[in-house]
């Protein structure tokens, strides 16, 4: 079965499914918008929850800012529920395990902190999509503008490129790095 059958079989099977294994809420982020925490210690490794919602391609996506990239042109597009509240950081707390969608503890998660993982790990290009923005993250390796891999530092697809969801990393391995080290082309 080629990659992007199995990744839309995955979300056809799992799709609609929604799966909270930690206890979250949502809370306002002053600056940030909502953002989801935790009300219990969390240890690396853990899952947290599955994403879920409905398979679309690019131009079926109703709203970019709560549709997560899986593939070329296959979109899981929330259903709402804390997935879609999930924030951005260029120093994230959580990944994405694409093997089976779930939201997994990069490291100990303290109860009350509030979970992030890297958009440039699923995401190629914000800009074409219509949602790219200014990071307020506050990582020492804050990258700022947060655009999509295709237009992250090279220093910042290296430090990511293990989270990488399957069809970025086929991608990195057909593109070479341009002469601008900022971009792939």
């Amino acid at each position: 079965m080629h990659e992007s059958d199995t990744a839309k079989q995955r979300i056809n099977d799992e799709g609609t499914v929604y799966l909270q294994m930690k206890p979250l809420y949502i809370v306002n982020i002053q600056g940030k918008g909502q953002g989801v925490v935790t009300k219990k210690d969390i240890t690396q490794g853990e899952k947290i929850l599955r994403f879920s919602g409905q398979q679309v391609t690019g131009k079926e996506v109703r709203n970019p800012n709560t549709a997560l990239q899986v593939d070329q042109d296959l979109f899981l597009e929330s259903d709402g529920a804390n997935d879609e509240c999930l924030n951005h950081s260029c120093n994230p707390n959580c990944y994405i395990d694409f093997e089976d969608l779930t939201l997994r503890a990069l490291k100990d998660i303290r109860r009350g902190e509030e979970l992030t993982f890297d958009y440039n790990t699923s995401e190629y290009d914000l800009i074409d999509q219509g949602c790219a923005f200014l990071c307020l993250c506050g990582s020492k390796h804050c990258i700022g503008d947060i655009n999509g891999l295709k237009y992250a530092p090279l220093g910042h697809r290296k430090r990511i490129e293990h989270l990488l969801s399957p069809f970025l990393r086929r991608k990195m391995q057909k593109e070479t790095p341009p002469h601008d080290p900022k971009r792939f082309r």
